[in-house]
């Protein structure tokens, strides 16, 4: 894992607790929505970041390598009795994050915003357009059907 994926996970399962609390502890959350929110963004914001900071890690460490001749060992040798560094080899570029993994992360993150925003909304704390702004804020839609239930429940009420 990578630090853009396991902050972005971090994130995602605070986001996601956070809406499971119960209406006392929520309460104490509701001041803190924008902070939530900011580091959903940032979480995605990184992700987003990612390939263009890949790139230069990755140039920057080949550079080096060829620069200043850096080998590892081949492995253990039977000779001497240890390292061998008689057949040295370049140590390998580093390895991307894949795709399907920043998506997943990218993904989790905005779930978790929308599921607390939702709560919060259910709650009765926030209205339809903080819920549609705050998920703006972290790149998802309101699902319709989540609203129509939330409508059908007010009415029974």
């Amino acid at each position: 894992m990578s630090y853009s994926t396991e902050r972005a996970a971090l994130i995602a399962r605070q986001l996601e607790k956070l809406a499971t609390y119960n209406a006392h502890e929520l309460a104490g959350q509701l001041p803190n929505l924008e902070f939530w929110l900011a580091e959903a963004a940032h979480a995605l914001a990184v992700i987003d970041d990612y390939p263009q900071r890949f790139v230069r890690l990755h140039d920057a460490q080949v550079r080096w390598v060829d620069n200043h001749g850096t080998c590892v060992t081949s492995g253990f040798c039977e000779y001497c009795s240890g390292a061998c560094f008689a057949d040295p080899v370049k140590p390998p570029a580093p390895r991307r994050i894949s795709s399907a993994d920043l998506d997943a992360a990218q993904r989790a993150v905005r779930d978790g915003a929308y599921h607390l925003l939702l709560r919060l909304h259910r709650a009765g704390w926030i209205d339809e357009e903080r819920l549609r702004a705050g998920c703006d804020e972290v790149g998802t839609s309101v699902d319709l059907a989540d609203l129509d239930v939330i409508r059908r429940d007010r009415k029974r009420t």
